[in-house]
């Protein structure tokens, strides 16, 4: 029985490893290339514990990465203080600036000269990038405002649009994510019907804020799971070592029961050869059997104290790592929700020009890998301004859903499709000729054209222009972007509502 229950014990014991042994590998997989310093030991400590677990080599190696954790708050102040420095370096500049005012100059310095003193005792530089932010927005703002605002060129003014655009396209996940943030609330409402200089200022002063306290607020739920993988990574170790210290006396206390076994069946046989009476021999025999019976009943509560220590030794290290895993699973949620908003448009739910950029680099090296076409092209809606003039922009809001809908739904689902900006979007269209990819664009052109559209009871004929371009050895993404751009010009120019893809004789 004590046998049993020991193999019992063992296979509990190994069962439990086992467990622990993958979610640790798996705890390694998911933090290996947050910081480069940790991977080669993480990828050690995935080796030892695959397939056949070496624990031993595995607590070395814990012993290691333990000590090299524990030194990640001296190497987030290393980086605090880089930030401190590149702010010395912005501020410098700043005071540099010919037509800067000298109020604005003498704050700059001021705040220059306390960054000096104070670097040594930075813990999060965020309210000194606040500062910086404020002086070189007012640096930005009276500079504007000693230019004459009336004399803008018509490059100016396309340049002040673009950038609004694409300002209302990089806010709308955090305007998604905080609509109950009136500041961030009136900024988005203000991109959208338009805005002076000083109010995109404010607008990017906004937007820059935002970035920075979600950057620290995920600098921080990083810093506090690599704190609990730390704690926990030293929890595991020291209960490894006391399974070994624990197995190493039970070995012991088994090698002197069995011991005192033996010796006591030497002394039986000793007296059963060398007694004579038949009573006395019962007598000897009895009390040799009943301390025979002594040392296997303190073998089997040993067995048992054992067995029980090493279940609740067990229980503990699971409910660590459910613990432990469940916050993991969370962190990982919030990054992919996190992802998935900044790369899609929160208007129409196409993805956006980020996702574009990411997409456009996998597809051009997979053509050039499988030699396969590549197209492009750029669909801009035709007179789209006057519809927002004309109706407002929550209709125009609604205009761009539903054609954005339609051009995903009209193009095959192999072929990409973005929303570029404004009323602007983006095709990739890959292992397809220029040939064929004017056939689909012209399909889906053609069937938008048809679309009923009524604005307040008004029919709209909305209508679209499309310029393509091919990718080749030759020609650049960037250089087919820009073929395809002036085809989209030339599309308007020569009447809208039609697909160029090469010159015109």
């Amino acid at each position: 029985m004590t046998e049993v229950s020991t193999k019992r014990q063992l296979m509990i014991a190994r069962h439990y490893l086992d467990k622990l042994s993958i979610f640790i590998v798996n705890m390694a997989s998911f933090y290996q290339g947050a910081n480069p310093t940790f991977d080669q030991e993480l990828v050690m400590l995935k080796k030892q514990l695959s397939g056949k677990p070496d624990y031993d080599a595995a607590t070395e190696i814990i012993g290691k990465l333990n000590s090299d954790l524990g030194k990640d708050t001296k190497l987030f102040k290393r980086r605090n203080l880089d930030s401190v420095s590149h702010l010395q370096k912005a501020l410098k500049k700043l005071i540099k600036t010919k037509r800067l005012p000298d109020d604005i100059k003498g704050d700059a310095n001021e705040f220059l000269i306390s960054l000096s003193l104070n670097n040594d005792a930075v813990i999060a530089p965020l309210t000194q990038f606040e500062k910086a932010l404020d002086l070189y927005h007012k640096a930005l703002q009276q500079i504007i405002e000693a230019d004459d605002s009336d004399s803008q060129t018509p490059e100016q003014v396309i340049l002040h649009n673009t950038i609004t655009l694409e300002l209302r396209e990089l806010i709308a996940p955090f305007y998604v994510g905080n609509k109950s943030d009136k500041n961030l609330q009136e900024i988005y409402q203000k991109l959208t019907i338009g805005l002076n200089h000083k109010e995109l200022l404010d607008c990017c002063l906004v937007l820059i804020r935002f970035v920075i306290r979600d950057v620290i607020k995920e600098a921080n739920a990083t810093s506090r799971l690599i704190n609990n993988l730390h704690k926990s990574l030293i929890q595991i170790n020291d209960n490894i070592e006391t399974t070994i210290a624990d197995s190493e006396k039970r070995f012991e206390a088994r090698d002197y029961y069995n011991t005192e076994i033996k010796q006591q069946m030497t002394v039986m046989e000793s007296v059963v050869s060398g007694s004579q009476q038949l009573t006395e021999l019962k007598e000897q025999a009895k009390q040799h059997l009943d301390k025979m019976q002594a040392s296997l009943d303190a073998s089997a509560e040993a067995d048992k104290r054992e067995q029980t220590a090493t279940i609740e030794l067990m229980k503990k290290m699971q409910e660590r790592s459910v613990a432990l895993e469940s916050e993991a699973v969370s962190y990982k949620q919030m990054l992919f929700t996190q992802r998935a908003a900044t790369l899609s448009d929160q208007l129409t739910k196409l993805p956006n020009r980020m996702a574009y950029e990411e997409k456009a680099q996998f597809e051009v090296e997979q053509a050039k890998r499988t030699g396969t076409p590549l197209c492009i092209g750029i669909v801009d809606i035709d007179h789209f301004k006057k519809v927002n003039d004309a109706y407002g922009h929550s209709v125009g809001d609604k205009t761009l859903q539903v054609i954005a809908k339609h051009i995903r739904q009209y193009l095959p689902k192999e072929d990409f499709v973005a929303r570029w900006g404004g009323e602007e979007f983006i095709v990739l269209l890959p292992n397809t000729s220029l040939e064929d990819a004017f056939t689909k664009v012209e399909v889906m052109r053609t069937k938008i054209s048809a679309l009923p559209f009524k604005f307040k009871g008004e029919r709209v004929n909305v209508t679209l222009s499309c310029g393509l371009s091919q990718i080749t050895q030759e020609i650049t993404l960037e250089e087919a972007f820009e073929k395809a751009d002036s085809f989209l010009f030339k599309a308007k120019d020569a009447g809208r509502n039609q697909t160029i893809f090469k010159d015109i004789e």
